[in-house]
This record gives C-alpha cells, structure tokens and sequence, in this order.
C-alpha cells in the first residue's frame, strides 16, 4: 500500500492591493483558488533558484560566447544576463565584458 504524504501549510499575509490583485485573476479565470494562485507562484520560484551548473571555460572563450551571443541577441545586455543565458560564472562574465570594453569590441550601453 503507497502511504501519501501529508501536506505542508503556509500561511502569508498580503497588502490589500495583492490581495485584489490575486483576487482579480481568480475571477477571470486564470486560477481556481488563491491556494491555487500560491501553489503556481511557489513552484515558480523555486524553478527560478535552483542551482545550474556553470561551464569551467577561460576568458577568451568567455570573449567568444559573450561576442557570439551579442550576435545572436543585438541591443543592450546586462553581463549577469549573458552569464544566466551562456551558463557562465558571474565574475568571468563581467571580467570577459570589462576586456571586451577596454579593447573596443563592444561598447557600453547608454542608460536613459
């Protein structure tokens, strides 16, 4: 015989305007209930956070896919964003981007 699990509670407090918001997705049908809205919400964030793995490359190929993904993705990118998207470490990235800089093949983005 398979023995469930028992369920864990959680309970939150939300300000007025979550609460409506939530409310207001419920009633156009895009979640059951608010527990629902919750269990969706929880997974989501999970998923975000857990860990990936990180490719062990070296500066210059860091270079390459940074220059490569730039190709592939024109406009302005965050150095953590093509780290996220390239599966590098976060400090090789930015180092890999600041050589990138210093040598003119890529420029910095304007921030308006």
């Amino acid at each position: 015989m398979v023995q469930k699990q028992k369920g864990r509670q959680i309970a939150v407090r939300l300000t007025p305007i979550e609460y409506d918001r939530i409310m207001g997705m419920i009633d156009a049908g895009l979640y059951r209930s608010s527990a629902d809205f919750a269990r969706e919400a929880i997974r989501d964030k999970i998923r975000t956070l857990e860990v990936v793995s990180v490719k062990d490359v070296s500066v210059q190929e860091a270079k390459s896919m940074i220059l490569a993904y730039l190709k592939r993705n024109p406009g302005s990118h965050f150095a953590s964003e093509m780290a996220d998207e390239l599966g590098i470490d976060y400090a090789l990235a930015f180092k890999a981007v600041n050589q990138l800089l210093e040598s003119s093949k890529i420029k910095k983005s304007k921030v308006q």
